[in-house]
């Protein structure tokens, strides 16, 4: 058993603070520090204790991390109320061992065709699976698409490659990610994919993963609920990727296309993360790969009395500083 499966997780990323910039303003800072913030949560300790653990990967602007650099941890409470958290303990939590399946579920519909008109979604999701098939030969990842035509079997979603270690099957779709003529079937995809995995994917032992990339709001709400419930069902952790409208770091977001985006990683213990632009999706997946089997930052931390109800959100900003440079980010959960 995977040792995740002892948390009820929640994640998110959100661009850093950044301080400290190595290059010219005329190129991109690829010394830049940015902070991917987890949260782990254990029911009962937190009844008892009111203490949960934020993941911390800081990452530069190419997708490498830093997590076992030393690093100076402060974070704050926003809500439900405000102030110092107090830092109880930082640690790092040996990569798990675990072999990775994780299926690739692209938004393909229309709009791509403004808010990622270079198919930037295309080359992301190639580094995500050469990146975790490279951290270990036994991995799997299977590449689908939602927007257009299905293939036989589902009734909207296109397969275009089952699972497989071997990344040169993946590469051979590339071409195939386009703009199609479609709406966002976002939520009934998923499910599709889910259920599609679970006759596909015969082998045990697999930590088992969606990564959607979408820039918009999911047309088909009726399958919201049932989405949820097989992926908890199945232990199925999503790394949703929201670009421009559905992304909460844009001057213009969307935000029931944000809220929808986000809740996919909330409520299966998965990562969201929100890109400005297209650019940002290559190092945002190169850093998601690693996740699965990466050593962990872990810091420690204790809510002040009264704990906060069930149900109520909790959330704050976590800051991080070392030879890299200083980030700050926001974290939230659902207290269970």
């Amino acid at each position: 058993m995977s040792r995740r499966s002892a948390y009820t997780l929640a994640y998110a990323l959100a661009p850093a603070i950044l301080q400290g910039c190595h290059r010219d303003c005329c190129g991109p800072d690829h010394n830049a520090l940015s902070l991917y913030v987890g949260v782990h949560v254990d029911s009962a300790v937190f009844r008892t204790r009111g203490e949960f653990a934020l993941e911390l990967v800081p990452a530069d602007q190419t997708g490498e991390t830093f997590v076992t650099d030393a690093w100076t941890i402060s974070a704050t409470l926003v809500s439900p109320s405000a102030g110092r958290l107090p830092l109880i303990t930082q640690r790092i939590e040996p990569a798990d061992t675990q072999l990775t399946a994780a299926a690739i579920d692209i938004d393909d519909s229309p709009s791509v065709a403004f808010s990622d008109s270079q198919r930037v979604r295309a080359s992301a999701a190639q580094l995500f699976w050469r990146t975790l098939l490279g951290a270990e030969p036994r991995n799997q990842c299977a590449l689908l698409d939602f927007g257009g035509p299905p293939s036989p079997g589902f009734e909207l979603t296109r397969l275009l490659q089952t699972y497989t270690s071997a990344g040169s099957q993946l590469d051979a779709q590339l071409p195939s990610i386009q703009p199609l003529d479609g709406s966002t079937p976002l939520y009934h995809s998923a499910l599709e994919v889910l259920r599609w995995t679970d006759t596909t994917l015969t082998q045990t032992g697999y930590g088992r993963y969606l990564v959607i990339i979408t820039d918009g709001q999911p047309s088909d709400t009726l399958y919201r609920d049932s989405l949820f419930a097989a992926a908890n069902g199945g232990a199925v952790r999503f790394f949703a990727v929201g670009v421009g409208p559905a992304s909460d770091q844009g001057t213009k977001p969307h935000a029931a296309a944000v809220a929808a985006v986000r809740e996919l990683a909330t409520r299966t213990g998965g990562i969201y993360v929100g890109v400005t632009n297209a650019a940002q999706l290559l190092p945002a997946l190169q850093t998601l790969a690693r996740e699965p089997t990466g050593e962990k930052l872990l810091a420690d931390f204790a809510a002040p009395a009264p704990f906060p109800a069930r149900g109520q959100v909790v959330s704050g900003r976590v800051t991080v500083t070392g030879q890299h440079g200083t980030a700050t980010a926001n974290w939230a959960f659902v207290a269970p």
